[in-house]
């Protein structure tokens, strides 16, 4: 049988202290898209606190999971491949001796990252992600917290600090577990000049935490990326969060007790950095270190592009039937005048808009519009928050045809009414434009 081809694609492993994660990535480009992802759960971190050492048990898992992805490296023909340890490989005292293993029954260079290293490339994938940082970066671990201040995404203070839940497992007493919080806070002075800015959240457990709120109030996205809560009201829910039990914590949030452990004292670390910053947004970023570490590699050029176009350029190359970038230009000059007084954020949309306008060509008519609007409402766009990703999916819906009050529940929790009529009247001109071309939208040039 012929070969399969090879093509760029781009593995990251990284062992953290909870988890070894294995993703890869279509390429090193402005929106890489994940083909494959695994997560491994191993704990290697978890008694690093009082022992000094890697868990023993979570070794041997680590070792199982790292040669099955040593072995889909091989079978996927992946060239690049970028491999980091962080907390527990850099604090443990057989670190060094769980790496030397790796390289040598496996052939994997796994470079262990300090925590300001480790700080900064997890700004970098904030910044891959396109979410204009302009505030604190948080990223929570089981071995550390990285805090990062980022002013038009460019990086002026980093700190890694050794609260991560695993260290405050091993602390006996909430007391006392919020006395080493604060100790390590008071030691970040840096912290008290950035009072009222957005806070960019990741890491495992802050990243549950999101889910969990977003079950509790039924919102209509359930998808991590660009999740925004209000300052005051995720203090709020931070602090209720650290006092539950674990039992009570499962109850509520409506998930596995192994699946929360971690999240009271990761609530609990929250609340007391809030309590220093009192941000104005919490905001979840679903991109961090390993993201950073191609967006670390990428061209000065390439890292300034819109990340969301990029998104939606790679779509259109994918699905569309013409694949003709000069078309959805066509298109996009052909609507401007209906939008002459837009802003720029809402230019952006449209432009998105319509290079996703043929991603429905290939459904049963009856479905198009269905299908479109639930494919663009959760697709892994770089760059968008979910009112954005409401008003993209309209327009799609309403380019094929569907009645806009029909999708009221998701669109009127996430969109405003000048939004709706924006995106209604989007979705109109692109079927017309479709309408009057067949789909050679460069015909758009001739009118």
């Amino acid at each position: 049988m012929p070969q399969a081809a090879s093509k760029d694609y781009v593995a990251v492993l990284d062992i953290g202290s909870n988890a070894v994660r294995f993703v890869v990535y279509d390429g090193l480009n402005r929106a890489p898209f994940k083909i494959h992802n695994e997560r491994t759960q191993c704990h290697l971190g978890k008694h690093l606190a009082t022992t000094g050492m890697l868990n023993p048990d979570g070794v041997a898992s680590a070792f199982e999971a790292i040669g099955r992805y040593a072995g889909l490296i091989k079978a996927m023909k992946i060239k690049q491949v970028k491999a980091v340890a962080t907390a527990a490989m850099r604090d443990a005292k057989d670190g060094a001796d769980f790496i030397k293993r790796v390289k040598d029954e496996f052939g994997l260079k796994i470079d262990i990252i300090e925590g300001e290293e480790e700080a900064r490339l997890a700004s970098q994938g904030v910044m891959m992600n396109g979410l204009g940082a302009n505030g604190v970066i948080g990223d929570y671990g089981g071995g550390s917290l990285e805090l990062i201040v980022v002013e038009k995404d460019i990086v002026k203070h980093k700190t890694s600090l050794p609260i991560g839940a695993h260290r405050l497992h091993a602390i006996q007493g909430e007391a006392a577990q919020l006395k080493a919080i604060d100790g390590f806070l008071a030691d970040t002075p840096f912290l008290q000049n950035y009072q009222g800015r957005d806070f960019y959240a990741m890491g495992g457990a802050w990243r549950s935490m999101a889910r969990a709120h977003m079950r509790m109030i039924k919102h209509p996205v359930l998808m991590l990326d660009h999740y925004t809560i209000d300052g005051k009201k995720a203090a709020e829910y931070a602090n209720f969060i650290s006092r539950q039990s674990t039992a009570s914590l499962a109850k509520t949030v409506g998930m596995m007790e192994k699946r929360v452990h971690d999240i009271g004292v990761a609530a609990m670390a929250m609340s007391r950095v809030f309590e220093i910053l009192k941000p104005s947004r919490l905001i979840f970023s679903g991109t961090g270190l390993r993201e950073g570490l191609l967006y670390d590699q990428l061209a000065p050029d390439t890292q300034r592009e819109d990340s969301l176009i990029a998104s939606c350029e790679k779509v259109a190359q994918q699905v569309s039937r013409f694949n003709d970038h000069d078309g959805f230009e066509a298109l996009m000059k052909w609507i401007a005048p209906l939008f002459a007084a837009a802003d720029n954020k809402t230019k952006k949309l449209l432009k998105a808009s319509c290079l996703l306008s043929d991603i429905g060509w290939f459904e049963h008519e009856d479905y198009q519009a269905d299908h479109a609007f639930e494919r663009i409402l959760v697709m892994p766009f770089y760059g968008i928050d979910h009112a954005g990703r409401a008003f993209l999916a309209l327009t799609q819906y309403v380019r094929y045809g569907g009645n806009p009050d029909k999708k009221s529940e998701v669109v009127m929790k996430l969109l405003s009414e000048k939004d709706v009529t924006a995106a209604t009247v989007t979705g109109l001109a692109l079927a017309t434009g479709y309408l009057l071309t067949g789909g050679a939208l460069g015909l758009l040039n001739d009118r």
